[in-house]
């Protein structure tokens, strides 16, 4: 965190002390917000999406939304860390972003090609993920 927000918070504790223990309802309550969101759009015809595009758009900020709470339980003061959550919705953000790509057609590949790059960029991100969060937890031997 930068030193601006550590002063603020420092200068603010009964908020720093309501968000220990909130951050993450906080967060889900936007998650339940921005579903409200993209079905208003959509009933509405606001946005032209096809239902599997409403549902890419869904499955998205559902990720970006799992990566920030992610990403606000690990770096949050007081909190405990949380390199595997971090690790594992960093994975399905980048991978719900390439499948929205495809579905809006940002580029023109076949579908044969999306389940290729999907499989070898998730499976790679995943492995790379995993390895971070596990060198940063420590765990205890298995007896023998």
């Amino acid at each position: 965190m930068n030193a601006k927000f550590k002063k603020w918070i420092r200068d603010h504790p009964d908020f720093a002390k309501w968000m220990q223990g909130n951050a993450k309802q906080v967060v889900a309550a936007v998650g339940v917000l921005a579903g409200a969101i993209i079905t208003l759009l959509a009933s509405l015809e606001v946005v032209h999406w096809s239902a599997t595009q409403t549902t890419l758009v869904a499955a998205e900020s559902a990720a970006g939304i799992a990566f920030i709470t992610a990403g606000i339980a690990h770096f949050w003061p007081g909190t405990s860390k949380e390199p595997v959550a971090v690790a594992a919705s960093f994975t399905a953000l980048v991978t719900a972003t390439i499948t929205l790509g495809t579905g809006f057609t940002w580029w023109h590949i076949s579908k044969d090609q999306e389940s290729a790059i999907v499989a070898v960029v998730s499976a790679a991100i995943g492995l790379l993920t995993a390895m971070f969060a596990r060198s940063k937890v420590k765990s205890p031997v298995t007896p023998k």
